[in-house]
């Protein structure tokens, strides 16, 4: 069904990167370790992306030739989406001038072959000051909650249309939501793509933040 299910196996000791992330994936159903905080802050994008349906962190490595020389790439990441598109991603920072040879040999043989590429580098992945770290707490809260009841979910769907817009602390003093539980309802949400939340990028969520229905 998809093209990339497995990474290429790396040594945790591999000399690419300087940090190592591990951790279990709700959307393509297995562990997902990366070997820099850039590009695990790209992989908690494509988890908690909606319009994501499956992904690869090192998927392909192949070589391109670059001036006459045959020169070996690894691609980051490769992508499914849910309208059926598919891209390799280099992920790197705009500062850092080796990787960027890197991702120009990833691009070039992307173009040989007739395949999209995406670069992705801090600018793109971090959107806003505090998207990441609200990232980061929706996809922990969303790996373990799932809503089961159908029916509930419908009726949360229904009272979420008829409001429009709510805050958080709203929904708390609704009834709906377990007060407790209320940011677990809402990750869940998020990672499903039903609902927003308004200024995520560049405001920490706290009780005043909107909630938006999506569609």
């Amino acid at each position: 069904m998809y093209r990339y299910k497995k990474p290429i196996e790396r040594a945790r000791s591999s000399a690419y990167g300087n940090n190592y992330w591990i951790f279990h994936s709700s959307k393509v159903h297995r562990r997902v370790a990366v070997f820099s905080n850039l590009e695990y802050e790209n992989i908690l994008t494509l988890e908690m992306d909606p319009e994501v349906e499956w992904y690869c962190e090192y998927p392909l490595e192949t070589t391109v030739y670059v001036g006459g020389k045959e020169e070996k790439i690894l691609f980051d990441v490769w992508v499914k989406y849910t309208d059926g598109r598919e891209a390799f991603q280099g992920v790197a920072y705009t500062t850092t001038e080796e990787t960027h040879k890197t991702i120009a040999m990833q691009a070039k043989w992307c173009i040989q072959n007739g395949l999209e590429f995406e670069f992705r580098n801090e600018k793109v992945i971090h959107k806003g000051r505090y998207f990441i770290r609200n990232l980061n707490v929706l996809a922990a809260r969303a790996r373990r909650f799932r809503l089961s009841s159908v029916n509930a979910d419908q009726m949360i769907r229904g009272f979420l249309h008829e409001k429009k817009r709510i805050t958080i602390e709203e929904l708390v003093g609704s009834g709906w939501f377990e007060s407790e539980r209320t940011i677990d309802y809402l990750a869940d949400l998020y990672y499903r793509g039903i609902i927003n939340l308004h200024n995520i990028p560049s405001e920490c969520i706290n009780g005043k933040m909107e909630v938006i229905i999506c569609g």
